[in-house]
């Protein structure tokens, strides 16, 4: 690198703005900079602040159909791990965007109608739990079996919740969220389009999935279905 380079790197490297203005809307030209210039690297500005303000246009973008985000996100969580450790809230945020932006199509609807009426878009969204995409989702009759008594009786002790807290691990978490964003983006329903979005949106926390409408629907079905099998 001649003197010049030199000059040009310790600029970008330093510049207070640089990082976020590459991040506002990315692209694979900013994508190919941020990684040239390694700009997670950098201690100043605090990335958290970055991400936090621009959490609302990546929701947007990815929603949009923005495939380079989910890149640039992937690529960031490698690059911040402890960050990404640290910021549980930032964490699922991402998690989401990510999904959002590497699954094929665009909303049919704007997704901040959504955000300011969640609960009322979550109302009777259980019943996505019926629908022949999310068969997907397995769950073992191994995994199944320890809640047969409480499901039969349709009540959880908390031990049962607790229990059905570990089946939502990470992997099959994602799986889901994947799901509803393939149900978000592409279902000919946009009624159903605008309630798999505001699932997803009230799926950010991991602690309450053992709580939510939708997962336990989505446990007693597959409950329901291996009883049947056995009967048949």
């Amino acid at each position: 690198m001649n003197r010049t380079d030199n000059k040009k790197s310790t600029s970008l490297a330093f510049h207070p703005e640089l990082r976020r203005i590459l991040l506002a809307n990315p692209t694979r030209e900013s994508l190919s900079t941020i990684i040239e210039y390694q700009l997670f690297d950098q201690p100043c500005p605090p990335l958290a602040d970055d991400i936090l303000r621009l959490l609302p246009y990546w929701e947007q973008q990815a929603c949009e159909g923005n495939v380079v985000l989910a890149t640039l996100i992937q690529y960031m969580t490698q690059r911040s791990p402890r960050f990404m450790k640290n910021e549980k809230m930032i964490q699922a945020n991402l998690l989401r965007i990510r999904i959002l932006s590497s699954t094929p199509g665009i909303f049919s609807f704007p997704p901040f109608e959504i955000q300011e009426h969640l609960m009322q878009f979550l109302q009777t969204s259980d019943v996505l739990a019926d629908l022949p995409e999310l068969g997907v989702v397995a769950f073992s009759l191994d995994e199944i079996n320890p809640l047969a008594s409480d499901l039969t009786r349709f009540r959880l002790t908390p031990h049962s919740r607790r229990y059905i807290q570990n089946l939502f691990h990470p992997e099959r978490r994602e799986a889901i969220l994947s799901v509803l964003a393939h149900i978000a983006k592409v279902y000919p329903l946009i009624s159903t389009c605008r309630q798999a979005y505001a699932l997803m949106l009230s799926l950010d926390n991991p602690d309450i999935w053992a709580k939510h409408p939708f997962c336990l629907r989505l446990i007693a079905n597959r409950f329901w279905e291996y009883k049947l099998m056995a009967e048949c």
